[in-house]
């Protein structure tokens, strides 16, 4: 081309030069181009593989989730199944028995099964529940026993008789030593209550002995657990309204209708909020919100409340996370109450920490009030996880004076860097009862303890007055709030119902 380009410049002037260097612009701008094109053009390939790697690996996930779901149903038939084959077989024997034979049914219900099943995986409970039926089918010698799973953390030992008081008892300590015995699908270990009922006595089929046995195993957790309990008619009336709440509670917690309720804590010299105490209720399906009143003593007779102690608390942490990326709220805590059985639970401040780390965030913003503190210092596991709790981090409220107000001479012992003053406490000083001074030294051994002084139940000025007369700063009751849930709460970080000015005007 090169040669005729001074022939084509000649003939056809300027213009001629101008198109060729258009023309030689538009070859280079497609050169160009292609080479760009390519490497977007391999980018568009590479971003349409990582797409649909994502939604393979989507679908991956999804297809596991369901395999797991439905290995979950299928273990569940399975288990439906094998229970109508257990008491259908028990019924069998039932029907074939002697007159006056007597034999016996051992209802066994698994000890804080739920708090297993949520820390381990439902899997792994599954795998529980296998290895305690193959125990309990070697205890005895009666190759007619019959035992099995019955459902969710239930299992059965129905001992065709003839049997006898020696017998039952035998079989009971067996059992329960048999599913306390080491496990080999979880490093911990499992106990069980037993309601026992009796053929022909308390019941002519599988279904009668099983009502029975479960009012008994109710009578068995009651007394602690880890015991068996026998069936007697004089139980009806004295057991039937609690175990049919107990039933409800127990329904209660699979339909997730317990919620939390929290009260505010009041510095009155700075009119600040600066904790929340947690306070649980029962919405329940045809009373409406139950405060604990109603059925606390229930879940504590029975232990459910070991169960509330980390469901409860991860709710707090959850709630608190919420408010404080929506609040940003700092210098605050939020307190739970432990029972004696709630922290006579093994490892549970370890367990709390680890629902704190799964939220990453600080200990300090959580209290435990210790209510029966002088109950509590007799065992081990209730003090082992006390101390823990302080070298976690956590705050710790005692919530217990002693029967004799002995805390005052006992203060510098106590493992709590909190003191609460209970309404009932607050009231006697408010009129003058004889155990008022006894209250007041206690107040002012903490108090030169440097410990935190919470006064609960102020109602009027009155009561606010009265407290900080006597060196109390941080008080709780219904004149700053009565109980609130979640949402109501949210709007005491915008605008509290009562003022710093007001409470000076108190208080000077």
């Amino acid at each position: 081309m090169s040669r005729y380009l001074p022939f084509f410049l000649t003939t056809y002037g300027s213009d001629a030069l101008a198109i060729v260097v258009a023309v030689i612009i538009v070859v280079v701008t497609i050169v160009v181009i292609i080479f760009l094109g390519r490497d977007v053009i391999k980018d568009i390939k590479t971003d349409l593989e990582d797409r649909r790697f994502l939604r393979e690996q989507k679908q991956a996930e999804n297809d596991t989730n369901d395999a797991d779901k439905s290995g979950l149903v299928a273990e569940r038939k399975v288990i439906s199944r094998r229970s109508k084959d257990l008491l259908a077989l028990i019924d069998q024997d039932i029907y074939r028995s002697k007159e006056g034979n007597i034999s016996v049914l051992f209802y066994m219900n698994l000890d804080n099964f739920r708090a297993i099943s949520e820390r381990f995986g439902t899997a792994k409970a599954g795998k529980v529940i296998e290895e305690i039926a193959a125990k309990i089918k070697k205890v005895g010698d009666n190759k007619k026993a019959i035992s099995g799973a019955h459902e969710s953390d239930i299992l059965i030992y129905y001992l065709p008789g003839p049997v006898d008081n020696e017998v039952i008892e035998k079989y009971a300590n067996d059992l329960l030593t048999a599913v306390n015995s080491p496990m080999k699908a979880i490093e911990e270990q499992v106990t069980t209550s037993i309601g026992i009922a009796i053929f022909p006595f308390d019941g002519i089929t599988i279904q009668q002995l099983i009502k029975n046995a479960e009012i008994a195993l109710y009578v068995a957790k009651k007394q602690g657990k880890n015991q068996f309990a026998l069936y007697s008619s004089d139980l009806i009336e004295k057991e039937q309204f609690n175990i049919n709440y107990y039933h409800e509670i127990k329904k209660s917690i699979s339909n997730d209708e317990f919620l939390l309720y929290y009260q505010p804590i009041v510095d009155i010299k700075t009119g600040k909020l600066i904790g929340l105490e947690s306070l649980l209720r029962w919405n329940h399906p045809t009373m409406g919100i139950l405060s604990p009143g109603k059925f606390l003593n229930v879940m504590d007779l029975t232990g459910d409340i070991t169960w509330f102690g980390t469901w409860g608390f991860e709710k707090i942490v959850q709630q608190y996370v919420a408010w404080k990326k929506t609040f940003r709220l700092k210098d605050m805590f939020i307190s739970t109450n432990l029972s004696p059985k709630q922290l006579m639970t093994e490892n549970l401040a370890k367990a709390f920490f680890d629902i704190v780390k799964k939220y990453h965030f600080d200990s300090e913003s959580f209290c435990l009030e210790i209510i029966d503190y002088y109950t509590v210092i007799k065992n081990q596991t209730a003090v082992n996880n006390l101390s823990e709790f302080r070298r976690y981090g956590f705050r710790v409220a005692i919530d217990d004076l002693g029967d004799q107000y002995e805390l005052a001479q006992d203060i510098e012992r106590v493992h709590g860097n909190i003191i609460k003053i209970c309404r009932e406490d607050v009231m006697k000083i408010v009129n003058d009862f004889d155990e008022a001074s006894k209250i007041d030294r206690v107040i002012s051994a903490a108090l030169k303890m440097q410990k935190v002084v919470i006064a609960e139940g102020i109602e009027d000025e009155s009561m606010i007055q009265l407290m900080n007369a006597k060196g109390v700063r941080f008080l709780q009751g219904y004149y700053f709030s009565q109980p609130k849930s979640a949402d109501e709460t949210a709007q005491l970080f915008k605008k509290t119902p009562w003022s710093f000015e007001h409470l000076a005007e108190i208080t000077k």
